[in-house]
């Protein structure tokens, strides 16, 4: 039963940095497009023996997967913006090889309670974060649910971080 528990938090967890890792990976992919191009017309100037259909053959490839990284990376940016400030249920925070995982419940309209789980660098993060819920004897956090409407919502908290070490002010509802 953990198991399975442990896979429905990932499910209606939503991690925004898949968004900058596609973007990343969108300029890398244009650099090789444009690398591709200026070796096509390198080889066509130069005469050097043939057609450069390989070279263009790489410029289609990687300008594919460029757009579909752009892409990515704005429907994230569009989820992140149209997604709806709410609270969720404190559940658990614990700290596991370096990383707190804390868990959450909220619900969403037409649909149900959702379990989710926030992952932050940082193993002090986790009493870090229970101390400062016990002196404020708050068992809710901020969250942000995402795509509330459709047949897979899902959710993140709002906690900030900087270099390992709690925004306390994040944690204000």
């Amino acid at each position: 039963m953990r198991g399975l528990l442990a896979v429905s938090n990932k499910l209606h967890s939503f991690e925004p940095r898949v968004g900058k890792a596609q973007l990343f990976f969108g300029v890398c992919y244009s650099l090789i497009v444009i690398i591709s191009l200026v070796l096509a017309l390198y080889v066509k100037l130069n005469d050097l023996g043939g057609e450069p259909y390989m070279q263009y053959f790489m410029a289609a490839l990687f300008g594919l997967l460029a757009l579909k990284s752009f892409y990515l990376y704005r429907r994230v940016q569009r989820l992140i913006t149209e997604g709806v400030r709410t609270q969720a249920d404190f559940v658990s925070c614990e700290s596991v090889r370096g990383i707190t995982i804390v868990r959450a419940r909220t619900e969403v309209e037409g649909y149900g309670p959702i379990e989710f789980e926030q992952r932050l660098a940082g193993v002090r993060l986790a009493d870090e974060i229970k101390r400062v819920l016990a002196e404020r004897k708050q068992d809710k956090l901020p969250c942000l649910l995402i795509d509330a409407h459709s047949r897979h919502p899902r959710a993140m908290l709002t906690i900030a971080t900087d270099h390992g070490r709690l925004k306390p002010e994040s944690l204000n509802l």
